[in-house]
């Protein structure tokens, strides 16, 4: 074959792989035939998810303690017993103060202290409901987040796969020009020099698929060391909200934001309820005697706390209350906050990765293309060294990569955004 034609075959192998990528064709990893679907993952990790599943029996013990938080205190019975020491427990006929004697007693909590028990209890397991969907958002992130790293990973595995299958060629090239004394020896060294970069890159990127697969794993509560499939064909998913939309859907919805507005309420209701313990508890009781050699007696009791330590207890629980209460609030205005702020980067970074999109896909990668089909041709004639279209075609490698890169971090920065929205946005 001519030195001619071999190069002509050399930039049809640039090309058309370039072409097909551009068109959104997806190139599958040949490390494994299965398709790693997004939507089952998720699915996987909120079913079988450990810590989901956790704030899931907290929630239901939290429920639990509503009814408690409503119940009385239990009622007290006791069994006395005034006589004879020896034989014991006997009683003195006609003495009026020996008797055998049973007595219960029953407190009975100020109006109004049950039912705002039950109320603080009953917010507290909303709170909780809340950080159950907090959670799940969460981890429904992070799976999104791994399995888009996952996916630049493999494109860029099989990007480095193929452009080693040309470099490889274009050391031939750089060969049989050598051989015919074209070029000097150091066009084959930086080759050389090149395809090793490409082993060491190919190296780095195996790596991180294997720890993206523990990760994938872990969220899971699969084996860290389970296989996993390609991933499936990702396209890049239109951000048509604007970020006043976002952040209104973030204010309404955002659980982490609910369950602060939730224990904000229940710390208003343990206020309510530290003013109400300033008033008395009840006790009744009753008491039945039995003397002999008399009449049975019986007798009733009544009784009641008296808060003459009011300064040192109850006025200081409620400023604590009214303490915890101005706190939950603040914590409020700061969960608002740093809501509204990652809403802002979050999309800040999906209409940067757009651009930067739009400008691979449209700029960069043509140009860099057709720069290095020029610098091939120019090769051929001697009017360009080796080491400028080995440049060149560092250049386009680069420029491949980043479209995947960014292509990967508008994805992420939308499923950030459905974290904070609950807006499905990930087409």
């Amino acid at each position: 074959m001519s030195l001619s034609k071999t190069l002509w075959l050399l930039t049809l192998s640039v090309c058309l792989p370039l072409q097909a990528q551009d068109s959104g064709a997806r190139t599958q990893t040949p490390a494994t035939a299965l398709v790693l679907q997004l939507n089952e993952l998720v699915r996987d990790a909120l079913e079988r998810n450990p810590e989901i599943q956790a704030a899931q029996r907290s929630v239901d013990a939290q429920q639990a303690r509503i009814p408690q938080a409503k119940a009385w205190p239990d009622p007290m019975i006791s069994v006395g017993y005034a006589g004879n020491v020896v034989p014991p427990f006997t009683v003195m006929r006609g003495d009026p103060s020996s008797a055998r004697q049973i007595m219960a007693e029953q407190e009975i909590p100020f109006p109004g202290k049950t039912r705002l028990r039950g109320q603080i209890a009953a917010r507290e397991a909303e709170a909780g409901s809340h950080s159950v969907d907090d959670a799940a958002r969460r981890v429904a992130t992070e799976v999104k987040e791994a399995y888009f790293e996952l996916y630049y990973t493999d494109q860029g595995l099989e990007t480095l796969r193929k452009d080693r299958d040309i470099l490889e060629k274009l050391a031939k090239v750089a060969e049989i020009r050598y051989s015919v004394g074209k070029v000097a020896q150091q066009d084959i060294l930086r080759a050389q020099v090149e395809l090793s970069r490409l082993t060491e890159r190919e190296t780095l990127l195996e790596e991180t698929r294997r720890t993206l697969e523990a990760q994938l794993n872990s969220l899971r509560d699969r084996p860290v060391d389970t296989p996993l499939g390609a991933t499936a064909e990702v396209r890049e998913s239109p951000l048509v909200q604007t970020v006043d939309e976002l952040q209104a859907a973030a204010e309404s919805g955002f659980p982490a934001l609910k369950r602060q507005q939730t224990l904000i309420e229940s710390n208003r209701l343990a206020v309510d309820l530290a003013r109400k313990d300033v008033k008395p508890n009840f006790s009744i009781g009753y008491t039945y005697m039995q003397r002999l050699g008399m009449p049975d007696m019986y007798g009733l009791t009544f009784s009641t706390s008296l808060p003459i330590f009011r300064h040192s207890k109850q006025d200081q629980a409620i400023r604590e209350a009214a303490e915890n209460l101005a706190s939950a609030r603040r914590m409020e205005q700061n969960e608002l906050t740093v809501l509204r702020y990652r809403v802002k980067q979050q999309y800040l970074q999906a209409q940067a990765a757009d651009r930067l999109l739009q400008l691979y896909s449209q700029g960069i990668v043509p140009q860099s293309r057709l720069t290095l089909e020029s610098s091939l041709a120019s090769y051929e004639t001697g009017a360009t060294d080796f080491q400028t279209v080995l440049g060149n075609f560092t250049t386009i490698l680069d420029y491949e990569l980043g479209y995947h890169q960014q292509l990967a971090t508008h994805e992420k920065a939308l499923a950030g955004l459905e974290e904070l929205t609950g807006l499905e946005l990930i087409k």
